[in-house]
């Protein structure tokens, strides 16, 4: 029966402050998608990097006049490294055909140039990308060496990039939220106005403080999970239109743009627990601001 009150009276309040009410679902909505799009993104990154990150490798380039001897300490330096998963020697003749193959479209690129003028190298395989600029300062210099260059600048300017945004979008969506909470205690605000009388009455037949609030308490947790639940479904919606119709126009975006349903299914529980969290924040500046019981 107090159940069925409390479910009674919450709704009741919802339907009288209808317009104020759909203003707190939508901005608890727009500022919980934001936060959705942070985890989104932070997904995305998260899976293009790791994508690149494999593919990360130094390479070494090495002098026309290096020795067979300068060759083979250089290999066995890099293979002795805990930080190398595999070293593999390229030809003058191995590394023309790789730039034929590169530039197959171009020929005007490789049809006059002789099959030796690109420089012999070693391909060095990382076991984690990050090494990529430790064993390329350590190669460089050495015997039969002209440069080592590594594709870890790339991913760190990534993941600034990615950083930036993910701090930017955090931020609006903290302030939106903000500005929810503050809606929701205004709707509760004038949910409290406009039965005061009834209010004063329930105090003097002996009604408990929480028996009076937890009405209101209801009323902001449901606006804002229904923004949630808004939010939520327009995540799953993106997941499913979008995100897998990327992957299958851009195949070699598949794997970015592929989330698993655990990763999905994590969002929207983070959308909820902060909805619900909104809701009762705005509830409890509401009522402990306007309603003294």
């Amino acid at each position: 029966m107090r159940l069925r009150y409390f479910l009674s009276e919450t709704f009741t309040n919802l339907r009288r402050n209808l317009l104020m009410s759909i203003a707190a679902v939508s901005t608890v909505a727009i500022s919980l998608l934001l936060l959705g799009g942070v985890q989104i993104l932070g997904m995305v990154v998260g899976n293009m990097t790791r994508s690149w990150e494999a593919k990360v490798e130094v390479r070494v380039f090495l002098l026309n006049d290096i020795t067979e001897g300068e060759l083979q300490e250089l290999e066995t330096t890099l293979t002795n490294l805990d930080q190398v998963r595999d070293v593999q020697y390229v030809s003058k003749q191995a590394a023309f055909e790789e730039f034929k193959e590169q530039y197959a479209d171009q020929p005007e690129f490789y049809e006059n140039l002789p099959e030796d003028s690109l420089p012999a190298s070693l391909d060095v395989k990382l076991t984690d990308a990050k090494h990529s600029e430790p064993v390329a300062t350590l190669v460089n210099g050495a015997p039969g060496v002209d440069e080592a260059k590594f594709g870890g600048d790339l991913i760190r300017r990534l993941l600034k990039v990615n950083s930036l945004l993910r701090t930017i979008t955090f931020v609006m969506s903290l302030v939106l939220m903000i500005a929810s909470a503050a809606l929701i205690a205004n709707t509760i605000r004038v949910a409290i106005y406009a039965r005061r009388d009834e209010i004063g009455i329930m105090k003097l037949v002996g009604a408990t403080n929480w028996f009076i609030r937890v009405p209101f308490m209801m009323e902001g947790v449901f606006a804002a999970l229904v923004g949630a639940l808004i939010a939520g479904g327009i995540v799953l919606l993106a997941n499913a239109v979008l995100f897998s119709r990327m992957g299958e126009a851009l195949p070699f975006l598949a794997s970015v743009f592929s989330f698993s349903s655990g990763e999905i299914a994590s969002i929207l529980l983070i959308l909820a627990g902060v909805g619900a969290a909104v809701g009762l924040v705005g509830s409890s500046m509401a009522l402990r601001r306007f309603l003294e019981v």
